[in-house]
């Protein structure tokens, strides 16, 4: 059977569970964009901006597994690149689509608009090449066999993939069958990486497995949790993880913040003689300036295709796998009880002084629930949610490596709408705000329901701290009453401006009812200088992230 090649496209997407496209109409994609229109087991989710779009796509594909975002040829696709290239850094499986002139226009270098003067029809494709796993420019040809092939390449790395497709090919007759990717370990490699990794387990004395983002990513997640619970051997997480390990886990000791807080596991890891890395990035920020004492060869670092057990590398052995493996076939049970008390240890009186981080974060932490999506924004805010201990099945979504102010706000509306019945929570700060606000009105249009916080501090506070004068007049920015912003667009939402502890506590209280119907937004006003206490201790010393 054949169909048409914007169908065939469409159903590839919905078969990755992609059910919400994101983007933008333009000519070169109408026969896209009406695909999708026109199959009901997928909708057209447009945004206000292609790089809005790109952000929301990662969003969603951070809590579906996989996203889709369609732009038209230059003008778009130059607007999403920053977006796909924050998810190319963020292992972040997003299938970028970009319509593209006619065939005959690009053989004869026709010059149309959106083009630049010398009409090179691959030169965004080429930038592209440089932010994606890998590209694909379709003809009549190739059409079918190329987008197998990057979608495959998307599935097997988790990261984004980019499809240029003419308007002509959109129309090309393709077989409807495809050959669906089954990833598997190579039997032997896995066998010999699970019998080393127990061998030294099993004559260690101080164990800890350190959880990182890409156990998440690869869906190994629950079967990590499944044999740390099983062999209770000390855990932690690196801040791009947070939300791997459950926080009642046994012997789970938190966030890893070197010896900024959290003592106890920076103590355990200095003392550690077996230290397995399960799924993580060593980047700077992600490991408190690269804080660590261990050398790579000296550790079981386990990735997502391969494992290097004290510098020697298994190929072909997949994180799911191995872990499924060694739950099987480990015996080893740690017999210690390590007491570390997670969270944030006192609430402050609820009073009427001005509103401050000392209160906001402790008291977000206990209005957190099970199942709840949490996004913070780049910036200081992941540091006020590290102390935190979260509920079971949290979703804590970041962007430690990348760091695009902005991403958060379209990256919660992602979020929600790959899952509406799950509470998205975003905190973000008002300069981030600023640069994809607009998005909140799409959130309206789409009837989800996320709570925001928006920290109003007046500036860029984080780069006030860091810089070598607070006054500096380029931390400044313009002055909204963002609480009136959600009144500009048309849609139900419940907003406040909260300035002291104690209507802070009310509020959360009154948005705990409110957010079962609609979205709230609500406008925290803090001192420009206030900041997370941790984030505090990280900025006294800034050296620290530059060696």
């Amino acid at each position: 059977m054949k169909i048409k090649f914007a169908s065939y496209l469409t159903l590839r997407l919905i078969n990755l569970g992609i059910t919400e496209v994101f983007g933008l109409p333009g000519d070169y994609n109408f026969k896209i964009v009406e695909a999708i229109e026109e199959n009901k087991d997928i909708n057209w989710i447009g945004s206000t901006n292609e790089l809005n779009a790109g952000y929301a796509a990662d969003g969603y594909s951070r809590i579906k597994g996989f996203g889709a975002m369609v732009s038209t040829f230059g003008v778009g696709e130059l607007s999403a690149i920053n977006a796909i290239a924050g998810s190319m850094a963020e292992n972040v499986p997003v299938i970028k689509i970009v319509g593209v002139p006619k065939t005959k226009d690009i053989e004869n270098c026709t010059l149309l608009h959106h083009n630049l003067d010398n009409a090179n029809y691959h030169a965004f494709e080429h930038a592209y090449s440089n932010v994606v796993e890998t590209t694909a420019f379709l003809n009549k040809q190739n059409a079918k066999d190329e987008l197998d092939r990057v979608i495959d390449v998307m599935i097997k790395t988790k990261k984004p993939v980019y499809v240029a497709v003419p308007i002509d090919v959109c129309d090309v007759e393709v077989e409807i069958e495809y050959k669906k990717l089954v990833l598997k370990s190579d039997a032997a490699n896995l066998k010999l990486a699970v019998e080393e990794i127990i061998a030294l387990v099993e004559k260690s004395t101080t164990p800890l497995l350190i959880a990182g983002i890409l156990a998440n990513r690869f869906d190994a997640k629950k079967v990590l949790n499944d044999f740390l619970s099983k062999t209770k051997i000390p855990s932690c997480s690196f801040i791009r993880g947070m939300d791997i390990v459950n926080s009642d886990t046994k012997n789970y000791m938190g966030v890893y913040s070197a010896e900024l807080a959290n003592k106890v596991c920076y103590d355990y890891m200095n003392l550690s003689d077996c230290i397995i890395l399960a799924g993580c990035v060593l980047s700077d920020l992600n490991t408190m300036g690269f804080k660590y004492n261990f050398k790579l060869n000296d550790v079981i670092d386990i990735h997502f295709d391969y494992v290097s057990i004290k510098g020697k590398k298994i190929e072909n052995v997949l994180i799911k796998d191995l872990f499924e493996a060694l739950k099987e076939k480990i015996s080893y049970i740690y017999g210690e009880n390590i007491t570390n008390e997670l969270g944030y240890k006192n609430l402050p009186v609820a009073d009427n002084s001005r509103l401050c981080m000392e209160y906001i974060y402790p008291r977000i932490e206990k209005f957190l629930k099970e199942d709840d999506i949490l996004v913070t924004e780049v910036g200081l805010v992941p540091f006020g949610a590290i102390p935190m201990k979260f509920p079971s099945n949290i979703s804590v979504q970041n962007q430690m490596l990348w760091g695009s102010i902005g991403w958060a706000t379209p990256c919660a509306f992602g979020c929600s709408m790959a899952d509406r019945s799950r509470r998205t929570i975003l905190i973000t700060g008002d300069g981030s705000h600023q640069l994809t606000a607009q998005e909140i009105s799409t959130m309206m249009r789409n009837k989800v329901k996320p709570i925001i916080f928006v920290i109003n501090n007046s500036g860029y506070t984080v780069e006030r701290i860091l810089c070598d004068n607070v006054d500096y007049d380029y931390n400044n920015i313009a002055s909204w009453n963002y609480s009136m912003l959600p009144k500009v667009f048309k849609g139900e939402c419940f907003t406040a401006k909260i300035k002291t502890n104690k209507e802070f506590d009310e509020i959360l209280n009154v948005v705990e009812k409110e957010q079962k119907e609609r979205m709230c937004y609500i406008e925290l006003i803090t001192d420009y200088l206030d900041i997370p206490s941790l984030a505090m201790n990280i900025v006294k010393y800034p050296e620290q992230l530059n060696k």
